[in-house]
């Protein structure tokens, strides 16, 4: 007769034996819809499509879910044609050809929006390009474009067209979107596109919607991420689209500024009390945002960040 133990291991081999027959055919799926490109980049940053929601009347959000956390792009559909915010991925991209021709069939690709240097929110616009045009313009800020002249990175479509800190504003058939720039906070890259008519606004990264940050926020300066937290408050929008978590509103903006201050609140009183970072780790809970996506995971890192940088003040 089979003991447990031995009856676990083989369960856990026929699962990790599904898993990865699984994966395989993901893998062979994707390579042969992305297989013109035959590079790395058909494989970087996998995703799984979740589900996609219109937010707003001709606003879509479209949510993914990589080996670590959830994903969200977006695009809008004008009476020029439809606008891409960061393409994700080839994987991510793939999805959103099949998306926008559901959702906007026939409608050409009018432009794609890049909102910062970092590749795991903008890779794919090669894919959106082959399947709507080669000439699509890529929109983001000057140094986005800066960035990539001098770091090459063969899956990165280079923006056509580039926005300084002073913003720029797009008439796309009966939409404006203005590209605004807040300042320099995560990178000195990063756009916020605000759409007036529909009173929406596109946040990645520096702000999200009910997301603990990502790790310990590497070579943030938490100071300025939250007086830029504060200042996206001032945008005249009511819904906010993030690159993490569901499509919120200001109240959603205050819940990620609140957590923050809190944790801030936190690390201070420890430093006060004389406790070492580990014991900081360790004992500082924030129980009211516990709900919050990737706290279990990043928590502590976030912990720590705010330990160091009130420490070294």
């Amino acid at each position: 007769m089979m003991n447990k133990a031995a009856g676990w291991i083989i369960a856990g081999m026929l699962t990790l034996s599904v898993t990865s027959f699984s994966i395989a055919l993901q893998a062979n799926h994707l390579a042969e819809k992305s297989a013109y490109f035959n590079d790395r980049g058909t494989f970087y940053n996998w995703f799984d499509f979740v589900d996609v929601k219109e937010t707003v009347p001709g606003v879509f959000s479209l949510k993914f879910k990589n080996e670590q956390e959830f994903y969200y792009n977006h695009f809008v559909v004008t009476s020029a044609g439809v606008v891409v915010f960061d393409p994700l991925s080839d994987s991510a991209a793939e999805a959103m050809v099949d998306v926008i021709r559901e959702k906007a069939p026939g409608q050409p690709l009018a432009a794609i929006v890049y909102s910062h240097l970092h590749t795991d929110h903008i890779a794919g616009a090669r894919v959106l390009r082959k399947a709507f045009g080669s000439d699509t313009p890529i929109i983001a800020h000057k140094r986005t474009r800066r960035y990539f002249s001098i770091r090459k990175v063969p899956f990165i479509d280079m923006p056509t067209e580039v926005v300084g800190d002073e913003g720029k504003t797009y008439q796309f058939g009966d939409t404006e979107i203005q590209l605004q720039y807040l300042g320099d906070v995560h990178t000195a890259s990063i756009l916020v596109p605000v759409l007036p008519e529909k009173r929406v606004a596109y946040t990645v990264d520096y702000i999200n919607g009910d997301v603990v940050g990502w790790t310990d926020l590497p070579g943030i300066n938490l100071d300025v991420l939250m007086a830029q937290q504060r200042r996206t408050l001032e945008l005249d929008a009511d819904t906010f689209l993030f690159g993490h978590g569901a499509p919120g509103n200001k109240a959603t903006l205050q819940r990620q500024i609140d957590y923050f201050t809190a944790l801030q609140a936190e690390a201070r009183k420890a430093l006060a009390a004389g406790w070492t970072e580990d014991q900081a780790a360790e004992r500082i809970e924030l129980e009211a945002f516990r709900h919050f996506a990737n706290y279990d995971d990043w928590f502590e890192g976030n912990v720590r960040a705010f330990y160091r940088w009130e420490k070294n003040r």
